[in-house]
C-alpha cells in the first residue's frame, strides 16, 4: 500500500475553527491513484470516511470514528486560451484564495469578489461559495470527482451540478458518493467587473474610487472581509455559521410591519432573503458568549471559538441560537457549515 494509514491523530489544526478533536484514522490524499486505495481500504475495514480539504465550512465531533481524508492534490493548468477567455483546470487540494490571487494578476476576471474565503478549490463547488454579488457557479464549467463505490473517475458539467444558493448536487444526490479531484473554470478577460453589491460599493466610494479596477475590487473585498472576519490564526471560526434564509416575500413584508429595519434583499420568484447576521444580532447580539464559544463582536452571523472548546460545545451554542432567532422571528436558520456527527459517512 502506497498510502500511510495514521491512527488517533488531532485534527484541530486542519480546521479553521481549530476545536479540539481526533480522528480514529486519518490518510493524506496527494493523488486520484492514493485517494482510490483509501477508499478501498475503508471498505475493506468497514469504516466511514469524513473529506476534509480547508477545513473551512466543517464543524468536527469531539472523536471521529472512522477515516479522515485530506485532500492534497495540487495542480493547476491552463486548457484553453484564447482572446477572449481562459479555460483553467485545478487541483482539489489547491487553496481557494491563492487560486483567486493568481487569476487577479493574470487579468482573468471573475473571481475577484471571492477573494479571502478559506478552503480548499474542491470545497467549492460543493457549497457553490459565494460573495460581493457573486457565486462560483457562474464560472465553473466542469467538476471531476471519484465514486466512492465504483472508484471511477467521472466529469460532470456545470448544468449538471444544479447549482444553488450554498448547494449543490454534491450536497444532495452525490452527498457520500463523490469526492471532488479537479475543477474547471471559464473566466473572461474583458467582462465588466462587480463592485455594486452594497458593503462593496460603499467601501470604494469612502476610498473615492468610481471605476474600480480588478485589482482594486480584489484589494477592497479583503480589506472589508479582514474588517468584519476574525483572522482564523488567533480566533476560530467558520465564517458565516447560518445560511441567509429564503422567505415568501408576503411573509418579510409582515415580518417589516414589527421589525422595519430589518435586513432584506429582494429575490425573483416571489421569494426574499433575509440577513441571517442581522436576525442574530437582535436575538442575542454581537459578542455575546457562552464558555468558550461566543458571536464575534463585528458580525454576529460568525460563531466564534475562543479557545479549550470541543464542536459539540460549538454545536450546542449554534442550537441555543438558532433557538432564540426562532422564538423572537419565528423563522428557522439553517446551519451554512457542515457538522459532522462522531461517526457518520459524509465524503
Amino acid at each position: 500500500m502506497a498510502i500511510t494509514i495514521e491512527q488517533q491523530v488531532q485534527l484541530s489544526s486542519h480546521t479553521t475553527m481549530g476545536v479540539s478533536a481526533t480522528a480514529q484514522y486519518v490518510a493524506r490524499i496527494d493523488s486520484v491513484e492514493a485517494l482510490a486505495e483509501a477508499l478501498t481500504w475503508a471498505k475493506k475495514n468497514k469504516v466511514a470516511v469524513l473529506v476534509l480539504g480547508g477545513g473551512s465550512n466543517v464543524l468536527l465531533p469531539s472523536h471521529y470514528e472512522g477515516l479522515v481524508l485530506l485532500i492534497g492534490i495540487k495542480e493547476k493548468h491552463i486548457i484553453h486560451e484564447n482572446e477572449h477567455a481562459v479555460e483553467l483546470e485545478i487541483g482539489a487540494g489547491e487553496n481557494w484564495h491563492a487560486l483567486v490571487e493568481w487569476t487577479v494578476e493574470n487579468g482573468w476576471i471573475g473571481l475577484e469578489n471571492l477573494a479571502l474565503i478559506p478552503g480548499s478549490v474542491g470545497a467549492a463547488p460543493i457549497q457553490n461559495i459565494g460573495a460581493y454579488g457573486v457565486e462560483v457557479d457562474e464560472y465553473i464549467t466542469k467538476v471531476q470527482y471519484m465514486h466512492t463505490e465504483s472508484l471511477k473517475l467521472c466529469w460532470i458539467d456545470r448544468e449538471e451540478c444544479d447549482f444553488g444558493y450554498r448547494n449543490s448536487i454534491f450536497k444532495k444526490e452525490l452527498k457520500a458518493k463523490a469526492i471532488i479531484t479537479k475543477v474547471r473554470f471559464t473566466l473572461p478577460k474583458n467582462a465588466q467587473i462587480k463592485a455594486d453589491y452594497e458593503s462593496l460599493r460603499h467601501f470604494l466610494m469612502h476610498q473615492g474610487i468610481d471605476e474600480p479596477s480588478q485589482q482594486q475590487i480584489f484589494n477592497a473585498v479583503i480589506q472589508v472581509r479582514q474588517s468584519r472576519l476574525p483572522d482564523t490564526q488567533t480566533l476560530g471560526s467558520c465564517g458565516s455559521f447560518f445560511k441567509n434564509p429564503l422567505l415568501p416575500t408576503e411573509l418579510v413584508d409582515r415580518l417589516k410591519t414589527r421589525f422595519p429595519d430589518i435586513k432584506t434583499y429582494p429575490m425573483s420568484n416571489g421569494y426574499t432573503k433575509v440577513a441571517a447576521g442581522w436576525l442574530i444580532d437582535k436575538a442575542v447580539g454581537k459578542g455575546f458568549r457562552k464558555g468558550q464559544v461566543g458571536t464575534y463582536d463585528q458580525q454576529a452571523l460568525v460563531i466564534v471559538h475562543h479557545g479549550g472548546a470541543n464542536g459539540d460545545q460549538v454545536r450546542e451554542f449554534a442550537d441555543f441560537i438558532q433557538n432564540e432567532v426562532l422564538d423572537m422571528f419565528g423563522i428557522s436558520l439553517e446551519a451554512e457549515v457542515q457538522i459532522i456527527s462522531a461517526n457518520s459517512d459524509d465524503a
